[in-house]
Order: C-alpha cells, then structure tokens, then sequence
C-alpha cells in the first residue's frame, strides 16, 4: 500500500490546486504541500512546478501520479474481494460499439456460470479506455490502437477489416482506393477504434479520410449499416457486422488493392494489474 503522499500527488495532478486538493482530502493547504515537498526530498525528484501561482505536474510528477492512482484502485478492488469473497467473480466490463452487437453478446453468453458482469459500458475506444484508466470497469473488448505502456491485453481473436457498400456499387476486381473518393463515406466519430484503423491506414498511402468528396460522421454501427443499404454511400466496418446482409446480397464487399487488413480484438486491462489471472481465464473461454 502507498502512503498517504503519494494519494495526494495523485489528487494534486487532477486538480492542479494545492486549495481543491486540501479540500478534497480534508487537511489544510500547507499540508498538502508539505507532503509534496517531503516526497520530493524523499525520492530526489522535482514533481510539481509553480509559474505565475500556477502549478504543472513535471513529467516525473505525472508518472508517479499514475501509478499511484494504478496501485490505489488494484488495492482497493482487492481489499473489496477479500472482504467480499462471493462478490469475488463479479466483473465491470466495457465493450466498444462496433463489437457490442457481435462479440459482446456471445462473450457474456460463454462468461455465464462463472463470472458475473454487473457493469457493461459501451462506448468507443477512447471512452473505453478512460472507464478501466479511471476503476469505473475493469477490462475492456477493444479493437482500436492503445497505450501498451499504460494496458496490458490478450488477445481473443482477429477481425477482417473491409470496405463495403450497397450491392449497386460492384467492380469485377480489386481497385485503388483513390476511386472511390468519389463517394460519401460514412465513419465512426473520432475515438473510434474502427476509424483509428482506416486513417491510420490511409495515411501510410499518402492519403486523408477528407479525400473523399463528402465524410458523414455517425457514432452508430447500426445506422451507418442502414444508411449503406439505402446506397446513400461506403463504409469500412469488421465483417461480422454485416456478414448477414453480405450472404443475402444486400450489401457489397469491394476489394481495394494493398488493403488487407486482419485486426485484433483485445481484451485489454491495467498494466501489470495483480488481477491478470483472472483477466487470461476470462479470455480462456473465448479459445
């Protein structure tokens, strides 16, 4: 367990108010700095700064206060676990949108029996990742990029990753990508996972998601599915979201020349978190 300074540095970096952090810990101003300055003194760094009566958290000062905020929510879950033993296999999870309606269900489906989900946020990637940083959920379903530094993951499987449209709009064989700039493209809002993946892949050819003669942002899966089955544009999207509107001729798989793009689904968790064996049984069920 951390001592009590490291608790308010992690305060400290969140307010960025010596006043807000002593009110918040309910000891006086001077105090707080104090316990600043001994844990400064104490482990030879400089941790915060002061300019114009503003504070800025130093680079050493933002670490410490994330591992310190880390070490404060693994300690109290697992203080909670051991005072609550039946309560020991409940889990919070999240799941990003795009897997909300494929994976999530049948994941829940194989957890029943032995974990309990009291928790399901869905949302996207960014928001995600927010919720386990935070202790609101414990481990995320994620298929866009992540700080490797700050979360750990397993993997539970690959995704393809393709462009699809209404079956109207069909080529005889692969193209490139600049002929379809052309159409409206429909896309996830930033945060998403599923965008990350498109732009991150478009800039490795020298190209931007505004290169296509209109973008409409939508944060639903299910919509932008819909607005393509009405041929009001194109998207990019996990196959299994629309592997039952592919079979029945609704919609179009459009083959682009150098895009070929398998993606992991991750579940992804705190780094080094003590609760890793659970998170890999967790995973396990999903082989």
């Amino acid at each position: 367990m951390l001592d009590k300074r490291f608790k308010t540095l992690a305060i400290l970096s969140e307010t960025l108010s010596y006043t807000k952090a002593a009110q918040l810990l309910f000891v006086t101003q001077p105090a707080v700095s104090q316990q600043i300055s001994s844990l400064e003194n104490e482990l030879n760094l400089t941790l915060v700064t002061k300019h114009n009566n503003k504070i800025k958290m130093t680079s050493s000062g933002i670490a410490l206060a994330d591992y310190a905020k880390k070490i404060s929510l693994e300690s109290s879950r697992l203080i909670d676990s051991l005072q609550h033993e039946k309560n020991s296999n409940q889990l919070k999870m999240g799941c990003t949108l795009s897997l909300s309606t494929t994976l999530l269900p049948e994941f829940i489906k194989k957890l029943t029996g032995k974990f309990r989900i009291t928790t399901t946020e869905i949302n996207n990637t960014e928001h995600v990742l927010a919720k386990i940083r935070d202790g609101k959920i414990d481990f995320g379903l994620i298929e866009g990029n992540f700080n490797k530094k700050e979360f750990d993951s397993i993997q539970i499987k690959r995704e393809p990753f393709i462009c699809v449209a209404n079956h109207e709009l069909t080529f005889e064989k692969a193209i490139s990508i600049d002929k379809l700039f052309d159409q409206n493209i429909l896309v996830r809002e930033p945060g998403s996972g599923s965008r990350d993946i498109l732009e991150n892949w478009l800039a490795i050819q020298n190209f931007q998601i505004h290169d296509f003669q209109n973008v409409s942002e939508i944060s639903s899966p299910t919509t932008i599915i819909q607005l393509l089955k009405q041929n009001l544009g194109i998207s990019f999207m996990y196959k299994s979201l629309v592997e039952n509107e592919l079979q029945h001729g609704l919609l179009n798989q459009i083959l682009i020349k150098g895009f070929n793009i398998e993606h992991p689904i991750n579940l992804v968790f705190l780094k080094d978190s003590y609760f890793i064996d659970m998170y890999r049984e967790v995973a396990s069920d999903f082989e």
